[in-house]
């Protein structure tokens, strides 16, 4: 393992819509690893013109597992993740390896400069200093979770380097339009419920209601979003919807004690009709 050097670890599922883009933004690195969770499109065949270090993994549905797995495969110290969609602009790019050359932090903290919907947000969570992410760092300074959503975690006295200037973020193409949002919050959502089955309190319509309303606040009020027009509400609504989502998802499957309360609520639906057939044999 090297410390002189920068591995780039990307996780794709049929991505072939950006993984050009993406690495042509990072073929600068002097070692690209990507992992395909069993792409349908072209994504793997575009991918062999940039690295010839492409590794299958399991489809999960969410991208936690890949990415730890990618670190295993990487030969630098340094590791810059980086997601399909999303872009390294030269002056991010700059800004790295100024870091590493003077060694100036072992973790990096980089802005995420999100588009939604065609436009670049600035609030409602989704500015590019208001949505940072650790994404840059030495491999012995972190811990990669493979829960949905669980990031990362640092180890003690981690060197901190925070970039405050959005022009040296990445440029991150989210979500194209209200399907693609409404698809992705389906699929995540039942993950989520799931991961967390076994876990917290009962979740009562109350703490129901509480959780909603702070949702949005968070979203509208605190973060801005009514400063963004109808992208601003519309978002801050729809990120009440997934959690709307994921907690009656949540509650379904401990009402019913199974992470698949579909099947449990079918035999109970073909119970109620064996009965009332029956009646007409009376």
């Amino acid at each position: 393992m090297t410390n002189n050097g920068i591995s780039v670890v990307i996780h794709t599922y049929n991505e072939e819509k950006n993984i050009r883009n993406c690495l042509e933004t990072v073929k600068w690195a002097d070692e690209i690893v990507l992992v395909d969770m069993y792409s349908e499109d072209k994504t793997v065949e575009i991918a062999e013109k940039y690295t010839d270090k492409i590794f299958l993994h399991e489809k999960l549905g969410y991208i936690e597992p890949a990415r730890k797995f990618a670190m295993k495969k990487t030969t630098n110290n340094w590791v810059l993740s980086v997601d399909a969609d999303e872009m390294v602009p030269k002056a991010l790019k700059d800004k790295l390896v100024d870091i590493m050359s003077e060694n100036s932090a072992d973790v990096v903290h980089i802005p995420h400069n999100n588009y939604f919907f065609g436009s670049l947000m600035e609030k409602t969570g989704w500015g590019a200093l208001q949505d940072m992410h650790f994404r840059f760092f030495k491999k012995d300074w972190i811990e990669l979770s493979d829960v949905i959503h669980g990031g990362l975690s640092l180890k003690e006295n981690a060197k901190i380097y925070e970039i405050r200037n959005p022009n040296e973020g990445f440029i991150h193409f989210n979500y194209l339009d209200f399907e693609h949002f409404v698809e992705k919050m389906n699929r995540y959502t039942t993950i989520e419920a799931k991961t967390h089955f076994e876990d917290g309190k009962d979740i009562t319509l109350k703490s129901l209601i509480k959780e909603l309303y702070h949702e949005f606040k968070l979203r509208y009020i605190t973060l801005n979003g009514r400063k963004e027009g109808f992208r601003g509400f519309s978002l801050s609504l729809l990120m009440v919807m997934y959690k709307l989502l994921y907690l009656n998802k949540l509650r379904l499957m401990r009402e019913f004690n199974s992470k698949e309360p579909r099947t449990k609520i079918i035999e109970k639906y073909n119970k109620i009709a064996e009965y009332l057939i029956k009646e007409y044999e009376k």
